[in-house]
């Protein structure tokens, strides 16, 4: 079923076009979990230690955490 992705992806964003609110913490949460993975796929290929990747990742996901929080709050 080739076709079922394409029609759950255009489900979720005719869903999303019908609210105008943007939850900016998921949406740079998610960027910053992509960017996590691709550091520690990277590190685990230049062979860095496993308990080096293990803790950079759990540092690169607490500042991702502050920094969605940051940029999420409601501006008044």
């Amino acid at each position: 079923m080739p076709g079922l992705p394409i029609c759950v992806a255009f489900a979720l964003l005719s869903r999303q076009a019908e609210d105008d609110d943007v939850n900016w913490f998921n949406l740079s949460l998610i960027g910053w979990v992509i960017l996590i993975i691709a550091a520690a796929i990277a590190a685990y290929m230049l062979h860095a230690p496993r308990i080096w990747i293990a803790i950079g990742a759990l540092a690169l996901l607490g500042i991702a955490v502050i920094t969605s929080v940051t940029h999420s709050k409601p501006q008044v």
